[in-house]
């Protein structure tokens, strides 16, 4: 696979998971990226994320706060999380200035939390914490001159800490089949997954952002028992990134060298619009159809300077489609889910004069003018196969499913300053495996979930070796490619257990 970088990636972090197929992730390179926001409770999760003709008794709430309306009595649970990727085999990210061997990263997650329903109204609330630990070992100049310089091997381990919090209201309307909800998300983050990676020559890196999230969610009960539901949403998304970086300045006649730290603030926002609908209809006993569509408006307004492209920009505006239909048969024992969702995206990146340093004539240009354009057009689908069964033990459920996520796209790229245009175009796929067990002993179920991502790696150029990576697989990827690129293959192993206590 041969990819071209021109400008450094566009993780726009957002409150979003690839199992609710609402919030669509944009990427045009197959960056390893944790499941960071992945740590609801789920039976979907371990049964190929299956959704369009599947209703999930513990993640459907999340997609559509309206569908808490579907639960009884009281439910309170906990699902501990562990996401992590191993890179100890691999190769350096390089930057001007230094470069770090990233050997993996580890995610853990504790979230708490419960759901009611009471004649018509329901609600529920869910607190998590999440601890991020990230190993990098980092090679930085310590002596530079005319005619040598020395590298130094620091090893050093990135925290933070993240805090989610999240609730939902609503009621089912009397004397009708409509139930309505609204529900809000809020997230303080002091460390994302692979924003570090974005500044390998970095001495340091602070991280403090906030991100908010609202849904008005509909379901509605039509006759012979089909089911049409919708959801509204606003994500925003706001992060300030403090960088420190050493400086080295000496004269070619006088071999004074000087060594100072310069500290850099980086912002980084986007802003983002959701509608999404879900069609269910039951053809018999045994077979349910459904219909999905979301579309997404995503705004970014701020992007970082990164150490790997340091140009000023504003990275543009994307549209982004999920169309999707499923089956689900079914009978007292067993289950089985069937998916197709077809992704089609159009996104609009642009860098800008800025403060760049132009040639002449163009040092007169406005900072707003955009010096390159890139013109993507994508062509994602996405098969889903998932199943559940009852063991020869009946308290005793195992599941397992698979999805295959095919990327394309083709790239236009004008460049205004030296007036050329050029094509590009692409493919991959990524695979994700997962499986799970579920005891259910009376009001009480136990639940382990494993999900494993393939297809995606550390990213960078045969001759140089890894110069580009990028964090959160919920984010948005959005470099313009144009250097030859390899990728070392790394597997995402996701991990949880989940407790959930049912009183009716």
């Amino acid at each position: 696979m041969k990819l071209r970088i021109v400008f450094s990636a566009l993780p726009l972090f957002l409150l979003a998971s690839e199992l609710f197929a609402q919030w669509i992730s944009i990427r045009t390179i197959p960056v390893i990226a944790s499941n960071q926001s992945e740590f609801q409770p789920s039976l979907a999760r371990g049964m190929g994320n299956i959704s369009i003709a599947f209703d999930d008794p513990l993640g459907s709430q999340f997609i559509n706060p309206a569908k808490a309306s579907l639960m009884k009595g009281i439910m309170i649970f906990t699902s501990p999380s562990r996401n992590s990727w191993s890179n100890d085999d691999g190769r350096p990210v390089s930057a001007g200035g230094g470069s770090s061997f990233y050997p993996g990263v580890s995610i853990n997650s504790i979230p708490f939390g419960g759901f009611f329903r009471s004649d018509n109204y329901f609600g529920g609330i869910m607190v998590a914490y999440q601890g991020y630990t990230g190993e990098r070992s980092q090679r930085n100049f310590v002596t530079i001159s005319p005619r040598n310089s020395s590298m130094l091997d620091v090893k050093k381990t990135d925290v933070g800490n993240n805090t989610y919090l999240y609730g939902l209201f609503g009621m089912s309307i009397p004397n009708t089949r409509l139930s309505v909800a609204m529900s809000g998300s809020w997230g303080k983050f002091g460390a994302i997954d692979g924003v570090n990676l974005l500044y390998p020559s970095a001495l340091d890196l602070k991280q403090d952002g906030e991100a908010w999230e609202a849904k008005f969610g509909a379901v509605g009960e039509l006759p012979h028992g089909d089911r049409l539901e919708f959801v509204a949403g606003r994500s925003i998304y706001k992060a300030t990134h403090e960088v420190s970086y050493s400086n080295f300045s000496w004269f070619w006649r006088d071999p004074i060298i000087t060594n100072s730290v310069r500290t850099e603030i980086n912002k980084d926002e986007t802003k983002e619009w959701l509608l999404y609908a879900r069609y269910l209809r039951p053809i018999n006993s045994f077979w349910k159809v459904g219909a999905s569509l979301s579309v997404n408006w995503k705004d970014h307004p701020k992007i970082p300077n990164y150490s790997l492209a340091n140009i000023p920009r504003d990275p543009g505006i994307s549209v982004a489609y999920n169309i999707g239909v499923g089956a689900n048969w079914s009978n007292s024992k067993s289950l089985w889910g069937f998916e197709y969702i077809y992704e089609p995206i159009t996104t609009n990146t642009w860098a800008e004069a800025g403060e760049q340093i132009l040639p002449v004539p163009n040092q007169n240009l406005s900072p707003n003018f955009k010096t390159i354009e890139n013109f993507f057009n994508f062509y994602n689908h996405i098969i889903r196969i998932g199943h559940q069964s009852q063991s020869k033990w009946e308290w005793l459920d195992y599941r397992f499913g698979v999805q295959f996520h095919f990327y394309k796209y083709n790239m236009n790229q004008n460049d205004n300053i030296r007036r050329t245009a050029r094509k590009f175009s692409t493919d991959w796929l990524e695979t994700t495996a997962s499986g799970g067990l579920t005891a259910s002993l009376g009001s009480i179920r136990l639940m382990y979930t494993l999900q494993l991502v393939f297809g995606n790696g550390m990213v960078g150029t045969a001759s140089s070796g890894i110069v580009f990576e990028a964090g959160a697989r919920t984010a948005d990827f959005l470099p313009a490619p144009s250097a030859n690129l390899v990728v070392d293959n790394i597997i995402l192993v996701t991990q949880q257990l989940t407790f959930v206590y049912q009183l009716e």
